[in-house]
């Protein structure tokens, strides 16, 4: 009895390793493996690293978007350009992004582009913003009397160092990239737009190209237009984007709120395009009705990276 029940056991032994095996490779197969990898040396789309800043004393994420054949060994010696974010929360997953459900969808606009030979490829970085609290303090350059909760002694003019001192040298040491400032743009939105336009007019030369989408020229009753006015500005490259109904009021009613954000970037535009090696190199994207919203900005990406990198 006890030899049968041992031979027993034994056959359903080895029948539930076969299902525990099968249930193995079937986990194997449908749930999607994480591989990690050396930083510069991503086998995936997309890393997210860590970033320690001693300028501003706290951590955050920098997403760094690779071209998909970035790890072919054909392509260890090619090195890309690149266009650094802000609000990097928000530019490819809308699980992640910081406000509402949207996001810029700049993983499928960047490689839907270079499969179709519009843009090279090219290397994207998402510089995550400091939270609901710390954006602003981070961004603004000089006080918003608008902001509410108001943020008095804002930290933005501390934000150009950041950049160069801090999360460029991260990326150039792990990645590679061109580390021209030719081959560098810098891009964002909102507030994240302002502070790219205050870099630029902060540290000429760093970066050769922007990318602004519904700047916030208006904080300090237009201090920023004065700063790029004054600035010996180095650029070879603008895009500006604005919508006629940056307030979303329903209707897409005229009203001054939404006049003041279109003159706003028109005057910008102008003033640029006194500061660029060629005024036909500022490119202004007035869309009807668009509104202050990252499906707004997604749906114009397309026209501003073909501005900033076709034929590079």
């Amino acid at each position: 009895m006890y030899t049968q029940r041992t031979s027993a056991y034994q056959v359903w032994s080895a029948g539930a390793r076969r299902l525990r095996l099968v249930a193995i490779l079937l986990l194997f197969l449908l749930v999607p493996v994480v591989l990690w990898s050396a930083p510069g040396e991503s086998t995936t789309p997309i890393d997210v690293l860590d970033l320690e800043s001693q300028i501003f004393d706290n951590k955050r994420k920098i997403r760094v978007l690779l071209p998909e054949d970035y790890a072919d060994p054909a392509n260890q010696s090619r090195h890309y350009p690149t266009l650094y974010m802000n609000d990097g929360q928000n530019l490819f997953d809308a699980s992640t992004a910081l406000f509402g459900t949207e996001e810029w969808q700049a993983d499928e606009t960047v490689r839907r582009m270079v499969a179709a030979g519009e843009i090279p490829p090219l290397i994207v970085i998402g510089i995550d913003n400091a939270g609901r609290q710390g954006r602003a303090y981070e961004y603004l350059p000089y006080p918003d009397e608008f902001l509410d909760p108001p943020v008095p002694e804002p930290a933005g003019s501390m934000y150009p160092d950041f950049l160069e001192l801090e999360v460029i040298p991260f990326i150039e040491s792990r990645y590679r990239v061109k580390v021209d400032a030719g081959s560098r743009m810098l891009g964002g939105s909102s507030y994240g737009a302002l502070i790219a336009l205050y870099t630029a007019t902060s540290r000429p030369g760093l970066f050769s190209g922007l990318l602004l989408e519904s700047p916030s020229v208006y904080v300090d009753k237009n201090h920023v237009l004065k700063d790029a006015e004054a600035a010996n500005l180095k650029l070879d490259r603008v895009y500006l984007g604005v919508g006629t109904n940056e307030l979303a009021l329903d209707g897409c009613p005229e009203h001054p709120g939404n006049s003041e954000a279109v003159s706003g970037v028109r005057v910008l535009a102008a003033i640029l395009a006194n500061k660029v090696t060629d005024e036909s190199q500022v490119l202004v994207n007035v869309e009807e009705c668009a509104e202050h919203a990252e499906s707004d900005w997604a749906r114009r990406l397309p026209v501003a990276l073909d501005h900033l990198f076709g034929g590079l």
